[in-house]
Formats: structure tokens, C-alpha cells, sequence
């Protein structure tokens, strides 16, 4: 590997730091690169804190034999930092020491690394791991958009806690078959990381499932989700859903701008919670019929959050039978108490 070029003010800031024994510093700057002779003796500074620095900057990728010595480290805190760095993204070998590591924090760190993508074997390994929270890890990983077989095998993982941090993942977008297998899934936690993920946007057969799952949470979150835009019929079955946690949700979402037919319905639900959040929903722009409607509500909060939506016209938020304005000259007004 090459050094990084030659930065004459970073050498400078560099020196001064090394002379004033500032080593963790030193150890952390960016710049080090510039100075690869000194990175393998921060390496065996006897300050834990400084290895620590050392391990975690990205200047070790023109190192391997720093990244060596560090990975024989016996303070596990370098190897937890030395497993979260992707400058150790060409180094196999030291991906499958780290994956043999003793403590749970390093494997779970090492599961958290993007550069794991380079080493599938690695990532075979973490999957079967004996703690849950290193696969869970593993599973909200990014790399995994093109791992498929690491993929599949955390969607049917024993612990739904693992198969809901998959579900969250966005790598999703690219296994049709395991969004789909993730949203029969028997636990609700699951479903409900499902409805959250972005992932969901090309999917709507699965937004159209999910909008009438039988669990309340899960409804409730893909109410407050974007990628219901592109979805008619998910809205209009959240439209009409029984539980007001759901509605709240769904009347501040912007993707009501779709379904207008959504937005009048909602400007008249029954529970006051619903119409206030739809008061101040940028959906509304578009929607006269509606501003007026939410405009001349019964409660006094519903219009107060309509007159102070920015997306509407202040004179047409304005209207309604309740407020009586006083004239310019009229006596100051006596509060009782």
C-alpha cells in the first residue's frame, strides 16, 4: 500500500503532538498515515488508552504488521476497536482471529463492521454464533445487501430479537422472498421493524398485508412510514382502522398527500387526537375542502394547530365561528381569577 500524500501543515501538527507527548492524540489523528514509522510504536505504547486510539484509526490499512500486533493485544477494548475498523477490510486472516475472540464484545463489534461484506466465511461463522446479540448485530449489518446466504440464514434464526434487527435492515430491499417470509412472521416485534424499514417501498403487497395485521403496533408503525405514498390501499384500510393509535399516526403523515379521500375522512374522525395531528400535516396544502373543515372544528386545539401549519395560507386557516375579533379601540381585557 502507498502512504497518503503529503500534507506539510498535517506533518507539522503531527511533530508538535509527539513532542509534547500528547500520544493519544497522535494516535487518533487522521493524518498519521503521513507518519507510518511511528504508527507501529504507538502500537506497543504501554497507555491502553492510546492503543485504543491507535485501533480504531483508519490509518492502520498501510500497517499489517501494526494490525498484527494489535490483534494480540490481551486488553480486549483494542481488539473491540480493532473489530469495528474497516482498515482491516484486506486482512481475512485477522477477521477470523477476531471471529474466534473469547469476548462477546469483540465478536459483537467485528459483527457490526461494513468490511465483513469481503469475508463471507467470517460472516457464515457470526450466523451461528452462541450469543444473540452478535447476531442480532450482524443482522443490521449494510454489508448484507449482497450476502444472501448469511441473509436467509438470520431470517429463520431461533430469536426473533435477531430476526427483528434484520427486519429493520434496509440491505432488505434486494430478497423479496425474505421480506416476504418476515412479514408472516409469528412474532409482532418482527412484523412491526418490518413496517418501519424503507425497504418496504417497492414492495406493496407486503405494505397492503401488513396495513391490516392483526397486531395493533404493527399497524401503527408502517402508519407513520413514507412508503405509504405509493400505497392507496394500505391508507385507506389505516383510514378506517378501529385502534385511534393507528389514525394518530397515519393523520401526520405527509404521505397523505396521495389520498385525498383519506385526508377528508380523517378531518372528521371522531377522536380529537386524530384531527389535531392532521391540523398540522403539510398534506393539507392541497386540500381547501378540508383546511375549512378543520378550520371550524369544535376543538379549540385543532385550529390552533391548522392556523400554525406553515403549509396553509394564514387567512384561509383563519376562518372560523368561534373567534370574534375585537375592535382596535376596545378597553383591555380583565382576567378573572
Amino acid at each position: 500500500m502507498t502512504n497518503a500524500p503529503i500534507d506539510p501543515l498535517a506533518i507539522i501538527e503531527l511533530t508538535n503532538l509527539k513532542a509534547a507527548g500528547k500520544l493519544k492524540e497522535l494516535a487518533a489523528h487522521p493524518a498519521l498515515s503521513m507518519k507510518p514509522e511511528w504508527i507501529g510504536e504507538l502500537a506497543r505504547n504501554k497507555d491502553y488508552e492510546v492503543r485504543y486510539q491507535l485501533a480504531r484509526n483508519s490509518a492502520l490499512a498501510i500497517s499489517p504488521a501494526t494490525i498484527q500486533t494489535l490483534v494480540s493485544d490481551k486488553d480486549w477494548g483494542v481488539l473491540y476497536y480493532l473489530a469495528r475498523n474497516p482498515a482491516i477490510e484486506t486482512f481475512p486472516e485477522i477477521f477470523k482471529k477476531l471471529a474466534k475472540n473469547r469476548v462477546t464484545n469483540v465478536r459483537q463489534a467485528l459483527a457490526q463492521n461494513p468490511a465483513i461484506a469481503t469475508n463471507p466465511d467470517v460472516m457464515k461463522r457470526l450466523t451461528t454464533d452462541k450469543t444473540w446479540i452478535v447476531r442480532y448485530n450482524l443482522s443490521q449489518n449494510p454489508a448484507l445487501a449482497n450476502i444472501p446466504g448469511t441473509v436467509a440464514t438470520l431470517a429463520v434464526d431461533k430469536d426473533p430479537k435477531v430476526r427483528s434487527g434484520l427486519s429493520s435492515n434496509p440491505a432488505l430491499a434486494n430478497y423479496p422472498e425474505v421480506i416476504t417470509l418476515l412479514a408472516l412472521d409469528k412474532a409482532p416485534a418482527v412484523r412491526t421493524w418490518l413496517a418501519k424499514n424503507p425497504a418496504l417501498a417497492n414492495y406493496p403487497d407486503i405494505i397492503e398485508r401488513l396495513a391490516v395485521d392483526k397486531d395493533w403496533s404493527v399497524r401503527r408503525w408502517l402508519a407513520d412510514t413514507r412508503v405509504l405514498a405509493k400505497c392507496p390501499k394500505a391508507i385507506q384500510a389505516l383510514t378506517a382502522d378501529d385502534d385511534r393509535h393507528v389514525r394518530i399516526a397515519l393523520a401526520a403523515n405527509p404521505a397523505l398527500a396521495s389520498n385525498p379521500e383519506s385526508v377528508e375522512r380523517l378531518a372528521t374522525d371522531k377522536d380529537p387526537d386524530v384531527r389535531y395531528n392532521l391540523s398540522q400535516n403539510p398534506a393539507l396544502a392541497n386540500c381547501p375542502e378540508v383546511i375549512q373543515t378543520l378550520a371550524t372544528d369544535k376543538n379549540p386545539n385543532v385550529r390552533d394547530a391548522l392556523a400554525k401549519n406553515p403549509a396553509i395560507p394564514s387567512s384561509t386557516a383563519s376562518t372560523n365561528p368561534w373567534q370574534t375579533t375585537q375592535p382596535a379601540t376596545s378597553m383591555p381585557t380583565t382576567h378573572l381569577h
